[in-house]
């Protein structure tokens, strides 16, 4: 099996939003096992006071998920009202992300790989080969706020760890 653009891209969304979903779990339970509302506890929990809260690390997550496909497969992007303020919320959202992946077409995906694409970047939008862009800009900014969102769980003492990170990756 060779590997391609849609391969890598779905699979590794698709297992991201799972250990997203399953650090998310972790985090409620942990809650209830003290006594303690996760959506009090850890809904607007940061790792600093100039960094965003974990709403933003999970509307990140997502946010990337659309773009990333959007993008790498000829679409306009459709922005989603960032509006989360519990669990519950959170988890629609990721549910939302699941569904983009699910319709992904693999076949434009491998197609548009190497044509040039508009990848906005703050301020200003650069022209970047498709696959240069999911590989060096979605995927890593998909990763940094996992591990950021998964990084405010620890920092608040839910018993996360590297294992509770990694295993949606092997599975």
């Amino acid at each position: 099996m060779s590997l391609t653009l849609s391969s890598v891209t779905i699979s590794t969304f698709s297992k991201g939003l799972s250990t997203l979903t399953h650090i998310l779990q972790k985090a409620e339970e942990h809650a209830a096992s003290q006594g303690l509302d996760a959506n009090a506890e850890y809904i607007n929990a940061r790792l600093i006071d100039d960094m965003l809260p974990l709403t933003f690390q999970v509307q990140s997550v997502t946010t990337t998920v659309r773009k990333a496909l959007a993008r790498s497969q000829g679409q306009s992007d459709q922005p989603w009202e960032d509006g989360e303020k519990t669990f519950a919320d959170l988890y629609a959202r990721i549910e939302k992300a699941k569904q983009v992946i699910k319709e992904a077409d693999a076949a434009a995906i491998d197609a548009k790989a190497d044509e040039v694409v508009d990848l906005p970047l703050g301020p200003t939008t650069i022209k970047i080969v498709s696959r240069d862009a999911v590989l060096n800009q979605g995927i890593p900014n998909f990763f940094f706020h996992l591990n950021t969102a998964y990084a405010i769980l620890r920092s608040k003492g839910v018993p996360v760890g590297k294992r509770d990170y990694l295993e949606s990756f092997l599975v």
